[in-house]
Parts: C-alpha cells; sequence; structure tokens
C-alpha cells in the first residue's frame, strides 16, 4: 500500500529535502518512500502524520482528509504548525496582536 506522502507534501509546500530534515532523515529516503521502492519505519510514519497533521489513516489513504484539515489551505496549516511550538505567553502575546491588527482593516 503507497503512502500518500508526496501529496501532503505538496499540499505542505515543501521539497523532500525540508520533510527529511524536519524528520531527521534522508532526502533519498524520502524519494523512496514516495515511489514505493521502499516504506518508512514506524517511528517515521508517526512523524509524517503528525507534520502533516494528519491521521495515520489519512496517510495510508484510508479515511478523508478531515473536514476541518480541509478547510484550510497550505499556509494556514504552516501557520498553525509553528503556532503549536509557542508557549502559552507566546500564543496570547500572538493573539493581541492579531486583534490589533484585524482592528486596523
Amino acid at each position: 500500500m503507497k503512502l500518500l506522502i508526496k501529496e501532503f507534501r505538496e499540499e505542505m509546500q515543501i521539497t523532500q529535502k525540508e520533510l527529511a530534515e524536519k524528520i531527521g532523515n534522508a532526502q533519498r529516503n524520502i524519494s523512496n518512500w514516495e515511489s514505493g521502492a521502499s516504506e518508512p519505519d514506524c517511528k517515521s510514519i508517526l512523524m509524517l502524520a503528525e507534520i502533516f497533521d494528519i491521521s495515520i489513516d489519512e496517510l495510508f489513504g484510508r479515511v478523508p482528509t478531515s473536514s476541518a484539515n480541509s478547510n484550510f489551505n497550505a499556509v494556514e496549516k504552516e501557520v498553525f504548525n509553528i503556532i503549536r511550538m509557542f508557549s502559552e505567553s507566546q500564543k496570547y502575546a500572538l493573539l493581541q496582536f492579531l486583534r490589533e491588527l484585524y482592528l486596523r482593516t
């Protein structure tokens, strides 16, 4: 069964090299996984699902992408992925900034 790595990677608008760096793997492995020449190990599958913010089932093409995820474009998903790494105080500061920015428009 072929994993949908290429499809989700392209949706995030990142290169194989960038994806490899995110999961601590070699770019050639990403290429092999996408072509079906080899398959990632369990740890890599978990990391891919986390990076793409999808379930493992979605990575295997077993269920449609959740409606919550499909409402966001690639840039919005990347913004959310970055925000998840923020501390609570950073998230609050960003929220305040966004509210002020929105009120100026």
